[in-house]
C-alpha cells in the first residue's frame, strides 16, 4: 500500500494538511470506498481478537453513556495459569451481552495487536516523531460511547465498518494539554457541523475541538489513531533540565529573604544568559529517546528465524525488520547496529555489507558486497537473525 499518511488523507497533500488543518481546523474525506482500510485493518482481524480468551483489562473496555462501566462486569478473577492465577480475563460472554445492551467495546492500544496497524502507526511515529496510540471503537445500533469531549491529543478517525454521525462543536480550548481536562457535565452547546462517517471515511480532529459520536443503524467501527505529540513545554522541559550543570541553579530558594524579588530577578536575567548555551540537541534527543521506548517494534519472524537457523543457505532470501527503530554508525575500528537497547557490532570492514543489508529491500549472503568469505557473511546474518534484525522473506 502507499504510505500510511499520505493514504489516509488523500487526495489532500501533506504539505496542505500542515499548513491548512493541522491544530488548526477538522479535516473530513468521503470516499464511498468500503474497502479502502482493509491494507490496515479488517473486520475478520477484529472478529478473531474479539473471540480470544486471552485478553486482559483494560486492552478492552467497555463504555455506555459516557461512562466506563466497573470491569468487574466482564472480567474472570483468579483464572488459573499453570501455576499461577490472574485477574482481568475478559469474559467474552459478559462482554458481548453489555454489548447487545448498548455499552461500546474499546480495543486499547490496538498498535500492539494487529500486524498491519501496528506497522502503519510506526509510519506515523516516524512522521511526527511522536508516539502514535490506535484504539478501536465498536458501537452497537443506535448507541454513544462518550460524552461531548475534547481530546489532549490530534486524532485520525478511520471508518472501517458501519456508520457513525459525528457531532463537531468546535474550540473550547485551543490545544489543551493533558492537565487540561474537559468538564462535560451540563455542556449543553449545539454542534457547529455534523457529519456522517461511512466506511472508507476520514476524520481529522485537532486536540480540544469537543465532539462526540453516535452509531446509526447496525454496528460501527472506527480506529481513532492518536498522535501524542511532544509540545514545546515538554521540549523546553528538558532543555531546562540542563540547569542542573549550574551550581546557581542548585542553590536553594532564600525564602527567608526580604529581597527574594530581587533575587529572582537576578537569577532570570541569569537564565536568559544560560539559554542560548544549553544544548536543544540534547533536548531533543531526549524526546526521542522517549517516544521511541513508548512506540511498540515489531519483531517479525524472529521465531521462525532462530528454528531455521541451521537451514539459512547462500540464497535464502531475507529481509530487514522494518518496523523497528535502528541507529548504525562506526566507532574505534567497528560498525554498530543499535536496536532493541542493545549494540550489535561488527568489525567495520564488514560495514559494506550492514550498509547493504539495510539499503535493500530483500537480499541473500550470496549477493552481499566485499572481499569477505561467504562464511564470514553467513556468520554476520546470522547474529543479526538471532537479533531480531532480519528474518526469511517466506512468513
Amino acid at each position: 500500500m502507499a504510505e500510511f499518511f499520505d493514504k489516509i488523507i488523500a487526495p489532500c497533500s501533506i504539505e496542505a494538511f500542515f499548513n491548512t488543518y493541522h491544530e488548526k481546523k477538522i479535516l473530513y474525506i468521503p470516499r464511498n470506498d468500503a474497502t479502502y482500510y482493509e491494507p490496515v485493518l479488517t473486520s475478520r482481524e477484529l472478529s478473531a481478537f474479539l473471540d480470544r480468551q486471552d485478553i486482559f483489562y483494560p486492552s478492552l473496555r467497555m463504555v455506555k453513556n459516557g461512562k466506563e462501566l466497573p470491569s468487574g462486569e466482564y472480567t474472570l478473577k483468579a483464572v488459573p495459569i499453570g501455576h499461577h492465577k490472574k485477574d482481568g480475563i475478559i469474559h467474552t460472554e459478559k462482554a458481548f451481552a453489555l454489548f447487545n445492551e448498548g455499552a461500546t467495546m474499546v480495543v486499547q492500544a490496538g498498535q500492539r495487536y494487529f500486524n498491519h496497524l501496528s506497522a502503519c502507526c510506526m509510519e506515523l511515529s516516524r512522521k511526527f516523531n511522536a508516539p502514535v496510540q490506535a484504539n478501536l471503537y465498536i458501537t452497537p445500533n443506535r448507541s454513544q460511547g462518550f460524552n461531548p469531549h475534547w481530546d489532549t491529543h490530534d486524532v485520525f478517525v478511520l471508518q472501517i465498518a458501519g456508520t457513525k454521525t459525528w457531532n463537531l462543536y468546535g474550540f473550547e480550548k485551543e490545544l489543551p494539554t493533558k492537565n487540561q481536562g474537559f468538564v462535560s457535565k451540563g455542556y449543553s452547546k449545539e454542534p457547529e457541523q455534523t457529519l456522517q462517517l461511512s466506511p472508507g471515511d476520514f476524520l481529522y480532529v485537532p486536540r480540544g475541538y469537543v465532539h462526540d459520536a453516535v452509531a446509526d443503524d447496525g454496528i460501527s467501527a472506527h480506529i481513532t489513531v492518536g498522535i501524542l505529540s511532544f509540545t514545546w513545554i515538554r521540549y523546553f522541559s528538558e532543555l531546562l533540565t540542563q540547569l542542573e550543570n549550574e551550581k546557581a541553579f542548585r542553590e536553594a530558594i532564600p525564602f527567608w529573604r526580604n529581597d527574594l524579588e530581587t533575587v529572582i530577578g537576578e537569577k532570570t536575567g541569569l537564565l536568559k544568559e544560560l539559554l542560548s548555551r544549553l544544548s536543544g540537541d540534547n533536548a531533543l534527543e531526549k524526546l526521542n529517546n522517549q517516544y521511541q521506548k513508548m512506540q511498540p517494534q515489531q519483531a517479525h519472524g524472529y521465531f521462525d528465524g532462530l528454528l531455521h537457523l541451521d537451514q539459512l543457505q547462500p540464497d535464502t532470501v531475507l529481509t530487514v525488520n522494518r518496523n523497528v527503530f535502528y541507529e548504525r554508525g562506526n566507532a574505534a575500528g567497528q560498525c554498530f547496529v543499535k536496536c532493541f537497547g542493545k549494540t550489535i557490532s561488527f568489525s567495520d570492514a564488514l560495514k559494506p555489507v550492514i550498509d547493504h543489508i539495510f539499503d535493500t529491500d530483500k537480499f541473500t549472503v550470496a549477493g552481499l558486497p566485499g572481499d569477505q568469505s561467504e562464511d564470514t557473511k553467513m556468520a554476520a546474518v546470522a547474529r543479526l537473525i538471532k537479533e531480531g534484525v532480519i528474518y526469511r522473506d517466506i512468513l
